[in-house]
């Protein structure tokens, strides 16, 4: 009898990225539980390895379940940072070795080598977000150190800089408003501060308002992580994988803002 017996159109040969019927079986998640996770404790587990809110309106479009909640967030990410969620749920399933039932072995196999296919993927990361918007030199020379170290696949060791020129950005986007900007602000500070402009002239939805607020959570995080785990002070790196998915989760906040504020965001 085939391991994969209930999935009619399994191919052992066949090439493959992120496989939901592989990740379901692997996290148990085909009765709309992930692991032994509860509600609260799924919630927790994502925004602190992750500083992602999985309750916000982009990964509830498919129901509200932890499953389907899981599989929405997986869908967001880009190969390398699915790895890195898979791998985090993975070592916590290892962690409880007596909590759930032993995986067939060739499904765990087949798992773990999706994995290491996701972290393979070497697609260009989009900065199209990451423009120079002024004539300052010091813009210009940021933005272009964030490109070599895209080019050079080194996402990771342009977190300081990304950090830099999104504050930048952000107090250009202010003083456009007229709001006055200080030295001593934290990122997040002024990206809320910018939102909540957004949101007094109208130009958010209810559904762009849910997302803008998860996006200040995550500018908070950036500062910690551009604190305690960039080039910004001698500290330890992410590791690649997780890096690309900081690096590309910020830059998809710069689009989404872009595309609500486009005429403004790049004057």
């Amino acid at each position: 009898m085939s391991y994969f017996q209930g999935r009619p159109d399994w191919d052992e040969g066949a090439e493959f990225e992120l496989d939901m019927w592989l990740v379901d079986q692997a996290l148990g998640m085909t009765q709309g539980y992930v692991l032994d996770f509860s509600d609260r404790t799924f919630n927790d587990f994502v925004k602190a390895r992750f500083g992602i809110d999985v309750t916000a309106p982009t990964y509830t479009v498919d129901g509200t379940s932890k499953a389907r909640r899981m599989r929405a967030f997986l869908r967001a990410l880009v190969p390398g940072a699915q790895a890195e969620v898979l791998r985090a749920f993975w070592s916590y399933r290892q962690s409880r070795p007596t909590t759930f039932d032993t995986l067939e072995p060739r499904v765990e196999a087949a798992f773990l080598q999706m994995i290491a296919k996701l972290e393979g993927d070497t697609r260009p990361i989009d900065i199209g977000a990451i423009e120079k918007f002024s004539d300052d030199p010091t813009l210009n020379e940021l933005v272009d150190a964030i490109s070599r170290e895209i080019q050079a696949n080194s996402p990771h060791a342009a977190l300081d800089r990304l950090h830099t020129y999104t504050m930048k950005k952000f107090a250009e986007l202010l003083r456009a408003d007229g709001v006055e900007v200080s030295p001593k602000d934290s990122l997040h500070g002024r990206a809320g501060r910018y939102i909540n402009g957004l949101r007094r002239t109208g130009q958010m939805g209810d559904v762009s308002d849910q997302i803008a607020k998860s996006a200040t959570q995550i500018f908070e995080r950036f500062n910690d992580v551009r604190n305690n785990r960039s080039l910004a002070h001698d500290n330890q790196l992410l590791g690649r994988a997780e890096g690309r998915y900081v690096f590309e989760t910020i830059v998809s906040l710069l689009t989404f803002i872009k595309a609500l504020d486009e005429a403004k965001f790049g004057r």
